[in-house]
């Protein structure tokens, strides 16, 4: 395989792998939107001392409040790293399609210059 062949074949792969991030980042960011949304319904149906009381109405306010605390751990700072984390993936990718073009760009000029040497010979 040659050199170009190689650079050509890398450049076709970041591209997928960056389409894949780009849709990652789409469904993430998505759920992340859904889980928002939703974080209301986690403290329905609301509970007072007319509704509810005691022992067990104690208990069931401290384990609905250890969810709330895990549901927004997850909902906003592991999905937030989850997005950061994919968005600073996304910028490497980037990077390295833009290395492989030139590197492919400078590839092609060489190939031309060793032509047209040849042809002159």
């Amino acid at each position: 395989m040659s050199y170009l062949s190689y650079l050509t074949s890398q450049l076709h792969e970041k591209k997928e792998q960056l389409i894949r991030l780009k849709n990652a980042y789409s469904s993430v960011n998505q759920l992340q939107g859904e889980f928002l949304r939703h974080q209301t319904s986690i403290t329905h149906p609301e509970l007072t001392s007319s509704t509810w009381q005691g022992t067990l109405a104690r208990k069931f306010i401290e384990v609905r409040e250890d969810v709330i605390l895990s549901y927004k751990d997850m909902s906003q700072t592991q999905m937030d790293t989850a997005i950061m984390s994919i968005e600073d993936k996304i910028s490497s990718i980037r990077s390295q399609i833009q290395s492989l073009e030139i590197s492919i760009a400078n590839e092609q000029e060489r190939i031309e210059r060793e032509l047209i040497r040849e042809e002159g010979m």
